[in-house]
């Protein structure tokens, strides 16, 4: 089966697919030609890959059922927590935009104070709504897993909980090895390059944690900060690896 013949057996884009195919969650042969034979096996996996996306697991946690290190009944209590938390929070938010909606409120007569009041009271008495620490918490996420290469924009791990584990540790042997040999060569040195991704990490999330907001409601204006900074950035990134070689000479 080609891939066009996936598309539209399954209705979703190429891109899709390949997706899939680059998380190695499915891996057609190729035929006599060089293009990829998806067999009836592969389109399988791939139903149960969308299935599992579309009731709420990652990338990732289908990658671990599919490899057999969770199993299917742990993924779904585990989904089916998140989930239900997801619903409790959407009932009670759901309750007061209704009353909103009903008193037909305007920005220009909102009584924030009202709802400030009710939303607390709510909370007390154990009724959940949307957590906004969320918001900053998910951007952090993505921010680190980002840096280290193992998740997409989304903060969506590219590869298994090992894997990323390792890759990330990796980089930051690498950082303490070149450090180590660009200095005093003492365990010290090995420790403080280990950090080094840490660093940027923390002045990369700083830069990026008011970007995140204001492209919310301009995103021509964030996109131009952000290509400004990145190609600070690098001028950054390429005077302080000067500065390291010219402590070393």
């Amino acid at each position: 089966m080609t891939i066009k013949e996936v598309e539209q057996e399954l209705g979703i884009p190429r891109a899709t697919v390949r997706f899939y195919e680059k998380q190695q969650l499915i891996q057609p042969k190729r035929g006599e030609n060089s293009y990829r034979d998806y067999r009836a096996e592969d389109v399988a996996i791939l139903k149960k890959i969308i299935i599992f996306r579309k009731i709420g697991l990652s990338v990732a946690e289908v990658e671990e059922v599919l490899e057999g290190s969770t199993s299917l009944a742990e993924a779904m209590e585990k989904n089916i927590r998140q989930l239900q938390e997801q619903i409790n929070e959407l009932e009670d938010a759901l309750r007061v935009s209704k009353q909103i909606s009903d008193r037909h409120e305007s920005i220009e007569a909102f009584d924030e104070k009202y709802y400030w009041e009710e939303i607390h009271q709510q909370e007390k008495a154990g009724n959940k709504f949307l957590d906004i620490a969320n918001d900053v918490i998910k951007f952090e996420k993505r921010v680190i897993l980002e840096q280290f290469d193992i998740a997409d924009t989304e903060g969506n791990l590219r590869f298994g909980k090992t894997e990323s584990f390792i890759r990330a540790l990796a980089v930051c042997i690498v950082c303490g090895v070149c450090h180590y040999f660009l200095h005093d060569r003492t365990w010290k040195d090995f420790w403080l390059g280990c950090g080094i991704p840490f660093v940027y990490i923390v002045l990369h999330s700083i830069w990026e944690l008011p970007i995140h907001f204001i492209e919310k409601k301009n995103p021509k204006l964030a996109r131009k900060i952000r290509k400004a900074g990145n190609i600070s950035a690098i001028i950054f990134v390429v005077l302080i690896f000067v500065f390291l070689i010219a402590l070393a000479a």
